[in-house]
């Protein structure tokens, strides 16, 4: 599917649901370029798509030890991107969770151990002005929400 169509798509979904915009192109890259370049690590993510009708990961309730992809995610913005299948553009995101820690092995005889960025990543979205939600230490941010979930965010 082409990128114009694509969008066409999102976009009918969107207004379809009653969804209402909540992110921006340059808050995405905002949030994108200061995972990279702020944070120890980029964080982990459970991402849901517009046009799909389950979340990626579908479970994310542990703690893990694996990085977020958050170029595949959020795209590559640049003047020679490319719409393809491994790396959608960021206005076809719903939502996405965010575990902003880790667990980094030490050894088969020792518990792995978690390495939190909770502050700093908090501080990012602060900083972006990024509205957000936290519940017991995940945070969601918000491409597109509901009445009830535009409500709910920090701002």
């Amino acid at each position: 599917m082409d990128y114009i169509r694509y969008k066409k798509k999102v976009m009918q979904e969107v207004e379809r649901r009653g969804l209402t915009s909540v992110m921006n192109d340059t808050r995405w890259e905002q949030l994108k370029s200061g995972v990279y370049s702020r944070l120890p690590f980029p964080p982990a993510f459970q991402v849901k798509k517009v046009l799909s009708p389950k979340p990626e990961p579908e479970r994310f309730e542990q703690d893990v030890s694996y990085l977020g992809d958050w170029l595949a995610i959020l795209g590559d913005d640049s003047d020679d991107a490319q719409f393809c299948d491994w790396q959608h553009p960021a206005f076809d995101v719903e939502w996405i969770r965010i575990k902003p820690r880790r667990l980094e092995a030490r050894g088969r005889l020792v518990a792995d151990e978690l390495i939190d960025i909770e502050a700093a990543f908090v501080a990012l979205l602060q900083e972006c002005g990024i509205p957000y939600t936290s519940e017991q230490g995940d945070y969601w941010i918000y491409g597109y929400a509901t009445a009830t979930e535009f409500a709910q965010l920090h701002k």
